[in-house]
């Protein structure tokens, strides 16, 4: 079986002697006591060196580990370190460093374009230069890399820093506005209402590009015209006469 080391450290290896770990009474008030490699139960643990290595497949040294990982000794005075755990999360970032070098050596200009405003980075620089900085950003920050690129509002989010830069909105004290109406505290808040107003988002996405300010039309509801009728008996008897003479000389 393979092993599965984990270290406890001093924190101040040069002044450290010896310490003993003594049976103790855990968050919960159960008794912690430890059984040494004979079943036999003992008063703790004595630890002489500055760092002990233990292999927690092996069943003793799995007690000891559990006996000292909640003792109240090691918060604070030991540090524990588990080296396979290590391991996997150092080969775990490794395949993801791969994964978001091999993206970012893939991607279209317009995509690095757009990544290369998210991470801050100068969109105008060359394709090539472009790429190997988005190349060395990904090795460096695979995890924000990736991050960025598989954001479902990173289109929402480039339109927001461009409009920014070219006027379209604006962000006094810190507010998104489009003209004199609040879009958002946030950008989260900004995108939310983009997505809202889709009609509007088009046409400011029609004036990012063109530099055209178009209006947007109106919709005005016709309301029918409903003609006054006079009812009978709201009319006198002296205007009804003079109705009835006037049909009459015609």
């Amino acid at each position: 079986m393979k092993k599965h080391v984990v270290l406890i450290k001093a924190k101040n290896p040069d002044k450290f002697n010896y310490c003993k770990f003594g049976n103790y009474k855990n968050a919960q008030g159960k008794n912690v006591e430890l059984i040494d490699i004979n079943s036999q139960k003992v008063s703790g643990y004595e630890m002489f060196q500055a760092v002990v290595s233990l292999d927690i497949n092996m069943d003793y040294h799995k007690r000891v580990y559990e006996f000292l990982k909640d003792h109240p000794l090691i918060n604070g005075n030991f540090v524990i370190e588990d080296l396979r755990d290590n391991e996997e999360k150092s080969a775990e970032s490794a395949i993801k460093g791969a994964e978001a070098i091999t993206t970012a050596s893939s991607l279209s200009d317009n995509e690095m374009n757009d990544l290369s405003i998210l991470m801050g980075l100068d969109p105008n620089l060359d394709s090539m230069m472009l790429k190997a900085r988005l190349i060395q950003y990904a090795n460096s920050n695979p995890d924000k890399f990736l991050s960025l690129l598989n954001d479902m509002d990173k289109e929402h989010r480039v339109f927001l820093k461009k409009a920014l830069e070219k006027g379209v909105l604006s962000k006094p004290n810190g507010v998104w506005k489009h003209g004199t109406l609040n879009v958002g505290l946030t950008d989260d808040q900004a995108i939310v209402w983009l997505k809202d107003n889709a009609d509007v988002y088009a046409l400011l996405k029609h004036q990012l590009r063109t530099g055209k300010i178009e209006k947007v039309e109106e919709k005005v509801e016709e309301i029918p015209v409903v003609s006054e009728v006079i009812e009978p008996s709201s009319i006198s008897s002296s205007t009804i006469k003079e109705l009835e003479k006037d049909i009459e000389n015609k």
